[in-house]
């Protein structure tokens, strides 16, 4: 009696198997790669585009004090000024003077030139301007300025040594929120992701009137 024939070997399935998962890798794997680089494609592009939206509306605020003006010759100013070329939203301003922050302007006199400011107390005018809101681009803003007038020399000519005395950071944010402190002691500014909320903050709003500080240098 014969024996029974052994059955086939599949091995025309399995290379036919072999072949299509062959072909479906040749198909699959291109256009992998091909979604990779268009998506990576696209983050490069976003962020291209990103940082030309910030380039193109970058602010740069820097601060500065003189002793003269266009309109008036004699003019002593500390002011804000936004270099750059987006406008900046100003947050926070902190004034020193020899090292201490002062609240407001009247305080600032107060600590630089109390003798002098007290003689003209009468006669003692000044202009301040807003240390927040928007500063827009090529803007400068005398958020402080003393006029010299034939009462008031002495105080301007202390003031005019005093204010090199005077440093000032102030944090501000662009229009996509990002944000920087200037520093006039440092070269450049710092970003930040927030501006800081332990800074004596400046206001340009006296707290005291020239009658004021006479009669608090009188007690």
């Amino acid at each position: 009696m014969d024996d029974a024939p052994e059955p086939e070997k599949p091995s025309n399935d399995r290379s036919l198997l072999r072949s299509l998962l062959r072909t479906e890798i040749l198909i699959t794997l291109p256009t992998l790669v091909i979604s990779i680089a268009l998506a990576y494609f696209s983050f490069v592009q976003a962020d291209a585009s990103r940082k030309m939206q910030r380039t193109e509306t970058w602010p740069y605020v820097s601060y500065g004090t003189d002793n003269s003006s266009p309109e008036v010759r004699d003019e002593i100013s500390f002011s804000l000024s936004n270099d750059g070329v987006g406008p900046a939203r100003l947050d926070e301003m902190e004034f020193t003077y020899a090292g201490k922050p002062i609240r407001d302007p009247m305080e600032f006199l107060e600590a630089c030139c109390a003798a002098e400011a007290k003689v003209v107390a009468r006669h003692l005018t000044f202009t301040t301007d807003r240390v927040d809101g928007v500063l827009r681009p090529g803007e400068k803003r005398n958020f402080i300025r003393l006029a010299k007038t034939d009462e008031n020399v002495p105080l301007w000519n202390r003031l005019n040594v005093e204010r090199w005395r005077v440093a000032v950071r102030t944090c501000y944010c662009s229009i996509f929120d990002d944000c920087w402190v200037f520093d006039s002691r440092k070269r450049q500014p710092d970003e930040v992701k927030a501006c800081p909320a332990n800074w004596t903050k400046f206001e340009e709003r006296p707290t005291l009137r020239p009658a004021e500080l006479t009669a608090a240098k009188a007690k």
